[in-house]
């Protein structure tokens, strides 16, 4: 057990990475809010009594206040955040409208914003935790037309260095995993998007040294990882789990 009788929010936790990890963290010992603008009730009740399925929307201020608010409620406390809600957008700046711009970064990085100081100052009270942004590894290099989803993960890498600088006198550690293709639904309704759905996915892998998209499971346990005392001494750290994307 590497999180006993702790308690975590998972932001985008009703499939993909998130529902990953909220099955892991519960059978870590964690008490695991899944947190979710869909109704994540089912996969709450699926994964057993120490989980609660909470909707939220990461880009409002009122709905997240109020996450925080009824975690604390039927809880009694906050360790961990994961910030795991994102969307995506496949377009390059000249075909980006005003619109889309907001609406993804509204997610992308407002809603880590707004999170990340909830879980502080909750957090705070208990003498400490722990903040896990997911990013992307075009959070650390560049994709082709993908503009605003580039610029909002990298927003989230450097979050997560001013965060770790801010709280870890306050006993806080924030970092940051950064997922290369992982076989989650929304890459799967990219690539099926594509107008080559087969060539769009051999791109995709041939960026990779693995040639093969990851497992959800295989970035929930580096989150794991970088959530429990095993990585104490971690802070302001960003890990890939790309498959090999980053290293070329």
């Amino acid at each position: 057990m590497r999180l006993p009788g702790k308690v975590a929010v998972i932001t985008g936790a009703k499939s993909g990475i998130g529902l990953a990890t909220a099955r892991l963290f519960a059978s870590e010992g964690s008490s695991v809010v899944l947190a979710d603008i869909k109704d994540a009730s089912e996969e709450s009740a699926a994964i057993g009594s120490r989980c609660a399925a909470i909707s939220v929307d990461v880009a409002d201020r009122e709905s997240v206040e109020q996450l925080f608010a009824e975690t604390v409620r039927r809880f009694g406390r906050l360790d961990v955040l994961v910030n795991n809600a994102g969307v995506d957008l496949a377009k390059r700046v000249t075909e980006t409208d005003e619109a889309d711009w907001d609406r993804l970064m509204s997610v992308n990085l407002k809603g880590v914003f707004l999170c990340s100081k909830e879980a502080v100052l909750a957090m705070r009270r208990c003498g400490g935790g722990v903040i896990v942004n997911v990013a992307s590894e075009l959070g650390i290099v560049g994709g082709s037309e993908i503009a605003a989803y580039c610029a909002s993960k990298g927003g989230v890498v450097q979050l997560t260095k001013a965060m770790a600088v801010d709280h870890a006198v306050e006993n806080i550690r924030v970092n940051c995993v950064c997922p290369g293709p992982i076989a989650t639904p929304l890459l799967q309704s990219i690539i099926a998007a594509a107008p080559d759905p087969q060539a769009e996915e051999r791109s995709i892998l041939s960026k990779t040294l693995l040639k093969r998209l990851g497992r959800p499971e295989e970035v929930a346990r580096a989150i794991l990882f970088v959530a429990s005392d095993e990585a104490s001494y971690m802070t302001g750290s960003i890990v890939a789990v790309d498959g090999g994307w980053t290293a070329q």
